[in-house]
This record gives C-alpha cells, structure tokens and sequence, in this order.
C-alpha cells in the first residue's frame, strides 16, 4: 500500500462534568466512540493505538491511491454537514460527546506534514 496515502486522527470521548474517559484497550475505544460504516468507505487500512494515558484513540488512515483517499475524505466530511442529519459516530451523545480534536497529514517516511487542531 502507498505510504503516501496516510494521516492520522486523534479522538476523546468528554464527559458531562469535562472529564475524559479513560479506555481500556483500542477495542474499547473504538466500541465506545461507535464509528460509522463511512470510515470504511473505500476500504482504507484502519489501525488504532492509545496515547494521553489511554485517553485518547490514535486512528492512522492509510489507502491504496489518491482517488481511495479523496473519496473516503468526502465521505467522511460529508458527515460533519451543518444540518447533523447524520454524524460520524454512532454512540450515546445524551452523557459523553465524541472529539475529534486533530488530524496529521504524514510524507511518505511517517513524519507529519500538516497538522489540523480542532
């Protein structure tokens, strides 16, 4: 797979008193913040870590071409529309709420091009 094609974003789950919850393992993770099936448009490689003592939920993003990736970027950003018909996880928002907090575009070698801070 082209290394080219990759970036990563980074996730926490907020509580209602602005704590954050602390994951078990990435299967925990990934379970609570219950993504949607858009993130597996254009089958992208998915895989997972923890950072920020277990806090946060690292997802690298890696696809197979330019044309993967862009299709997979417009999916994905088609469910941040302003009308919240649709959101791009499936979890319990009534007592935590999902952050997607940063996103780094990566070169070739893995070291960040870019990074987004939301």
């Amino acid at each position: 797979m082209a290394s080219q094609f990759h970036h990563k974003r980074y996730f926490q789950i907020r509580k209602n008193d602005s704590s954050l919850i602390t994951f078990d393992d990435t299967d925990d993770a990934v379970a609570q913040i219950a993504f949607t099936s858009a993130w597996n448009t254009n089958s992208p490689t998915l895989t997972y870590a923890l950072a920020d003592s277990d806090k946060t939920l690292v997802m690298t993003i890696k696809h197979s071409s330019l044309d993967n990736q862009t299709g997979w970027k417009t999916a994905i950003d088609n469910l941040y529309e302003e009308d919240r018909s649709t959101w791009p996880w499936a979890g319990d928002d009534s007592t935590v709420t999902v952050e997607h907090f940063k996103t780094e575009w990566l070169h070739e070698d893995g070291s960040v091009s870019f990074t987004s801070n939301f």
